[in-house]
């Protein structure tokens, strides 16, 4: 018995020590990193900007390799496939992690397929409306839609996008009924909310509040618990007294399933070094977004209760792609 037990401890601390010594020497190759969308958008800059540094950092080439389609899933797929030896992470965002829920035979578990290794910015979710609407903050337009439901059409990113997903949470959180019109894109809908196409629009704050700040749209209230220095004009949904209403779109870091512990720390140590430069902070801040330094146990905290959350709004509205 005591033998067994010895072997058992050995066994465990050889193991231990491959991990160790597998995390010293890591990276020894290129590291592929996927992203689920085209090149220019948010994601794919900060995956970039964060690539190249680690690249300097690491001595090793950390390789962006766009491959969008299946709302997400090609990239994620293609990683939650792929060996857990760290040299093939993916950078996703809110929508796009989240879309195995809203597609009926994905094969993706988006909580136990992936190994996360660190958020990289958060942006909170901002209402937005028309200034042709008469309303003047959040609790007036959700009076308005209210004496007048089904007249207001909101926009969207398309079908299953988080703005989608976000709106239909703030109709469900305020009795409001308005009708969804999904555009090809956030550009393409803020562009319709612009021209009055629409009426509302549940979105980041680096498509809408350049319009916000020139008058052309009116920006309601931020979906978080306190003000973003890059719209600190804007209130909250707590001071607009729905402090239920508080919903992001993130951006992240992933591995797949049983990605070496050691690795994965050592993966979150260095992007948190490289986020916390003023360079690359100032970029975050030039989307809308901030950053705050999270170990891997934080993540994965944040992630236990925020992708249960759009999974089960996905499945009260019965919001489908597929």
């Amino acid at each position: 018995m005591r033998r067994s037990v010895f072997q058992w401890m050995a066994g465990v601390c050889l193991t231990l020590a491959c991990f160790t010594a597998q995390a010293q020497d890591y990276p020894s190759r290129p590291v592929k990193v996927l992203i689920p969308f085209p090149p220019g958008g948010p994601t794919d800059v900060l995956a970039r900007l964060v690539a190249q540094k680690l690249t300097e950092a690491l001595g090793q080439p950390f390789v962006v390799e766009n491959r969008p389609g299946g709302t997400g899933t090609i990239a994620s797929g293609a990683v939650a496939k792929s060996a857990p030896d760290g040299y093939t992470l993916l950078v996703a965002s809110t929508s796009s992690h989240i879309s195995p829920y809203l597609l009926r035979n994905s094969g993706i578990d988006p909580m136990k397929d992936f190994s996360a290794v660190v958020n990289l910015a958060t942006l909170p979710f901002y209402y937005v409306i028309n200034p042709q609407v008469p309303a003047q903050n959040l609790q007036e337009f959700v009076a308005l839609a209210k004496q007048k439901p089904g007249s207001f059409n909101f926009a969207s990113p398309g079908s299953g996008s988080g703005g989608h997903l976000c709106a239909e949470m703030f109709m469900r959180a305020t009795g409001v009924k308005m009708t969804h019109i999904p555009y090809k894109g956030a550009a393409p809908a803020v562009q319709g909310l612009i021209g009055g196409e629409t009426q509302f629009i549940c979105d980041s704050i680096s498509t809408s509040h350049p319009h916000v700040k020139s008058g052309k749209l009116r920006g309601l209230a931020l979906a978080s618990p306190k003000r973003f220095e890059s719209a600190a004009e804007i209130p909250t949904t707590s001071e607009a007294g729905l402090p239920e209403l508080q919903i992001s779109l993130w951006f992240a870091i992933f591995g797949p399933a049983g990605l070496p512990p050691a690795i994965n720390q050592k993966l979150n140590r260095e992007v948190n070094r490289v986020l916390d430069t003023p360079e690359v902070r100032a970029r975050i801040s030039a989307i809308g977004g901030e950053y705050t330094a999270n170990l891997v146990d934080q993540f994965n905290s944040f992630l236990r209760v925020e992708l249960p959350r759009w999974a089960q709004i996905i499945q009260e509205t019965g919001v489908k792609i597929d």
